[in-house]
């Protein structure tokens, strides 16, 4: 059986992981052959049962200060993996580790505490927020669950850093996401997400809905923050280019399954027909291996 080896992790051309060269003490973020259905009310109709398996026995284990990207089709599993390992969503089966801890099935009451420590960033950054909050009211919510011992005075300073943070400035404050652009709005999603300090970001197709532009802008800010803060991201897209520009290691994702890990430098050196479609699928990929 032949495997693929990339930066600590050894994976079977299945997708199934072997063994993990690191400590689990480096590991953020764990999970091991989960399996994740869903009910389609469209099947029960057809008399064939209903359900559907979107994520089918995957397993990984993803060091501190990582980014790793999955990328793959519409309606590969991508979304509904980032959603369990928030827990969204529950899994038929296998377990979730964020740092060494398993919380496949805690409750959310017992979960709570780790929250802070995985954050998603979701892929609808226009109509997440509430259009009658204000940029303030919206980035104080998170603070008020989860940290309420802090004064307001300290509040109003953590919002100004937070804002800094994705360099935006304090004067957008008192502002309604109605009065932002696309790029200001998934800042202010970035911003909303670190406000818990977290050790994990999720970010599930955030530059999907952007201009290049503001792509490169939004993954340089990104990669700025992985930088600084030593933040653990896990980042999906249908975009291979977008991917490789940011992430360490890329995952390869189809039909629920993972079929192959490769580092951003490797990129065209794959055996895999479907990355192949991936990889020729983007212009300047296809030219820059040319």
């Amino acid at each position: 059986m032949s495997f693929v080896f990339c930066e600590g992790i050894r994976w079977s051309v299945f997708g199934k992981l072997v063994k993990s060269i690191s400590m689990d003490e480096e590991s953020a973020l764990k999970f091991e052959s989960l399996v994740i259905n869903y009910r389609d009310r469209r099947l029960f109709s057809l008399g064939r049962g209903g359900i559907v398996r979107a994520v089918n026995g995957v397993s990984m284990s993803l060091n501190r200060g990582t980014i790793m990207g999955i990328v793959g089709e519409s309606g590969s599993g991508k979304s509904s993996l980032l959603k369990a390992l928030c827990k969204f969503i529950p899994v038929k089966s296998g377990h979730i580790f964020i740092e060494g801890i398993d919380v496949t099935k805690l409750s959310e009451r017992k979960f709570f505490p780790y929250r802070r420590k995985i954050q998603m960033i979701p892929q609808d950054f226009c109509d997440i927020f509430n259009p009658k909050m204000t940029i303030k009211e919206i980035l104080l919510e998170p603070l008020k669950i989860h940290f309420p011992c802090l004064s307001s005075k300290e509040k109003e300073t953590r919002i100004l850093e937070l804002l800094e943070s994705v360099e935006l400035g304090g004067d957008l404050v008192g502002r309604f996401p109605s009065q932002l652009s696309g790029g200001q709005r998934q800042r202010i999603s970035i911003a909303r997400a670190l406000a818990v300090n977290p050790q994990i970001l999720i970010c599930d197709e955030i530059v999907s809905a952007c201009d290049l532009h503001t792509q490169k802008q939004i993954l340089l800010l990104l990669q700025k923050l992985n930088q600084t803060k030593n933040l653990t991201m896990l980042f999906v897209s249908h975009n291979i280019a977008v991917v490789a520009y940011l992430c360490h290691n890329i995952i390869v994702m189809r039909q629920g399954r993972f079929l192959e890990l490769c580092s951003s430098e490797n990129l065209g050196i794959s055996n895999n027909g479907y990355m192949q479609t991936l990889i020729d699928a983007v212009p300047c990929l296809k030219m820059a291996k040319k």
